[in-house]
C-alpha cells in the first residue's frame, strides 16, 4: 500500500500552464509538432468554436496517442500516467499532451495511412478514448480538432501567423498562406553557419531582433541593444531539448551572438555595392548601419573601403578612407549638408561638402578625424533670397498647423537609446501582442491591433525610469502600467531572484 500518492491531475494542469503563455499557444505548438514528423504542408482553420489543424503525409504513431490516453486516463495508476507523461516528453510530442491537458479542453486526432488508422478522443479530467483500426485508408496524414474554454482564437491565429512567418513548409491560416520572411524587410539572407539561420536587413527598428525557432517555428523573440539593427531567424531545435523555454533558447543561442553579427555584418556588405542605385531613404539606411557597424569594430576595414557618403560636388559615394584623406588636405575640416538641405544649393566649395545627416557625420568625426561645418553659400540673387525665406515660412507654418492635429503615433528613430532599450524590453515582455508608443499623456489602451501606451504617461514615465535603472524591475512596472496582458513566469522569477528570493 503506497503511504504517499502524487495528485496527476493537478501535476498536469500545472505542467500544462506552466510550458504555455496561454491557451492561445497551443495551435501554433501543434503546427510545430506537425513539422518535427517532417509535414511539408499544414492548414489550420477556424472550427465552430475551436480550430483544427491537419496535414498530408507524416502520421502519429499508435503508441504516442496510447501514452496520451494513459497519461490523461484518471483511472490509471500514478505511476502509469507519470510514466507515459515522461515518455511523451522525451519523445518530442509534448504538444499533445498540453492541448489535451488544459483546463477546459476537448480533443480529437485522427491519424491514418496505408493499413494504419488510430483516433483519439478526450475531455479533460474525463477517461480518453482510443481505438484502432486496420484495412487500407484512402488518405494519409493527421486531423487534429481542439477547442478550449477562454481560447482567444483570433490571438491564437495571429500567433500562428507570426510563429510560422520563417518555416520552410507551406503553413495555411483559414485558407490563406501565412506571411512569409520580414516585415518590411530589405534584403535577406540564409546562412547554415554557426546555426541554420536567416538574417535580414529591414527598413524600421533600431536593435537587433533575434526570433529564436524550434523545428521552424518561433518560440520567442530576444533584443540585442547596442548593435546595429537586424533581424535574424535562428533555428535552435537541435541545440535544445523538445518543450525547451524561451530562456533556455535564449540561453542556447548566446555563445552564438558575436558569429551572428558579424554574418549580418557580411551580409551589409554584399549589398553595398548597389548603394549608389538604391532608393535615397534605403541607401541612408544600409550606410548608417555600416558605418555603426564600424565604430562597433565589426569589420570596420572592409567597410571603411566601402563607398558609402555622398558628396555634394559630383554626387558620388565616397569611402571613409578618401574622406579621410579629403579632410587631412582641408586641415582636418569638411563641410556637411543634412539630406533635406542638400538640394539646390548654390556653394562655394561643393567638392568638399558632404552630404550626411547628424548621427553619421559623428559617427565620421570619430572614423576618419575629421570636424565639420555648415558650407560657405554663394550670393544669391534678391528674388531667391525671397524664394527662399517664404520657403523657410512656409515649414515652420505646416509645423505649427500639425499641432492642431491629433496625436501620432511615434516612431522609434525620433526615441534616445534609453527609451529604445526600454521599449524593447517591453516589447518582448508582452509578445505577441505589438506595442506601440504615441504622443500625449492618455490613458493606456488596446486599439485593434496594439496595445498603446503614450509617451508622456506618467506611469509610462515612471516605469521607464524602473527599467533603466534596474532592467528585473520590467515586472512590477508591467503591473503598475496594467496593461492587461499576462506577465510571463520567467519573468517575475528574474524579479524574485533580484529581490533574492527564492
Amino acid at each position: 500500500m503506497d503511504f504517499l500518492s502524487i495528485d496527476v491531475a493537478s501535476e498536469l494542469d500545472t505542467l500544462c500552464e506552466a510550458q504555455l503563455r496561454g491557451t492561445w499557444q497551443v495551435p501554433a505548438e501543434l503546427v510545430r509538432l506537425a513539422l518535427r514528423l517532417g509535414a511539408t504542408a499544414v492548414s489550420v482553420e477556424g472550427r465552430g468554436r475551436g480550430i483544427g489543424i491537419s496535414w498530408r503525409g507524416p502520421k502519429i504513431g499508435e503508441a504516442p496517442l496510447a501514452d496520451l490516453a494513459s497519461a490523461l486516463d484518471p483511472k490509471r495508476s500514478s505511476s502509469d500516467r507519470q510514466r507515459a507523461i515522461a515518455a511523451l516528453e522525451s519523445s518530442g510530442m509534448e504538444a499533445l499532451l498540453w492541448a489535451a491537458g488544459l483546463r477546459g479542453s476537448r480533443i480529437r486526432v485522427t491519424s491514418s495511412g496505408g493499413r494504419h488508422h488510430v483516433l483519439y478522443e478526450g475531455r479533460h479530467r474525463r477517461r480518453p478514448r482510443v481505438e484502432g483500426g486496420g484495412g487500407q485508408t484512402a488518405t494519409e496524414g493527421v486531423d487534429i480538432e481542439w477547442r478550449c474554454a477562454g481560447l482567444d482564437r483570433r490571438r491564437a491565429l495571429r500567433w500562428l501567423a507570426v510563429a510560422a512567418r520563417f518555416s520552410r513548409a507551406e503553413v495555411e491560416i483559414d485558407s490563406r498562406p501565412a506571411p512569409r520572411g520580414f516585415a518590411g524587410g530589405l534584403y535577406s539572407v540564409r546562412i547554415e553557419d554557426p546555426l541554420p539561420c536567416r538574417i535580414g536587413l529591414t527598413r524600421h527598428g533600431e536593435d537587433p531582433v533575434l526570433w529564436l525557432l524550434q523545428n521552424g517555428v518561433v518560440s520567442t523573440r530576444a533584443s540585442l541593444p547596442g548593435y546595429p539593427p537586424f533581424e535574424a531567424a535562428v533555428e535552435l531545435g537541435g541545440c535544445v531539448a523538445p518543450g525547451a523555454s524561451g530562456a533556455d533558447l535564449r540561453r542556447a543561442v548566446t555563445p552564438f551572438l558575436v558569429e551572428i553579427v558579424d554574418r549580418a555584418v557580411w551580409m551589409m556588405l554584399e549589398v553595398a555595392d548597389r548603394l549608389s542605385s538604391m532608393d535615397e531613404s534605403h541607401r541612408q539606411r544600409l550606410s548608417l548601419l555600416l558605418l555603426r557597424s564600424a565604430r562597433k569594430g565589426i569589420r570596420s576595414r572592409e567597410i571603411c573601403a566601402v563607398p558609402l557618403v555622398r558628396s555634394c560636388g559630383d554626387d558620388r559615394l565616397l569611402t571613409v578612407d578618401e574622406i579621410r584623406e579629403m579632410a587631412a588636405r582641408h586641415g582636418g575640416l569638411l563641410q556637411v549638408l543634412e539630406t533635406r538641405d542638400a538640394e539646390g544649393e548654390a556653394l562655394v566649395d561643393p567638392r568638399s561638402t558632404l552630404v550626411a545627416s547628424s548621427e553619421a557625420r559623428e559617427i565620421l568625426s570619430e572614423l576618419a578625424d575629421v570636424r565639420f561645418q555648415t558650407p560657405f553659400r554663394r550670393h544669391r540673387s534678391f528674388g531667391r533670397r525671397l524664394a527662399a525665406r517664404l520657403w523657410i515660412l512656409g515649414i515652420g507654418l505646416s509645423r505649427r498647423m500639425r499641432g492642431l492635429q491629433p496625436r501620432r503615433r511615434v516612431r522609434e528613430t525620433e526615441l534616445n537609446p534609453r527609451e529604445r532599450r526600454v521599449l524593447g524590453s517591453l516589447r518582448e515582455a508582452v509578445a505577441p501582442v505589438e506595442l506601440e508608443l504615441w504622443e500625449g499623456k492618455g490613458a493606456i489602451a488596446k486599439s485593434s491591433s496594439a496595445l498603446v501606451l503614450p509617451l508622456s504617461n506618467p506611469a509610462v514615465e515612471a516605469a521607464s525610469q524602473l527599467v533603466t535603472d534596474q532592467p528585473a524591475w520590467i515586472y512590477p512596472a508591467l503591473l503598475a502600467l496594467d496593461t492587461g496582458e499576462r506577465v510571463p513566469d520567467e519573468i517575475r522569477r528574474a524579479w524574485m531572484q533580484a529581490l533574492g528570493v527564492n
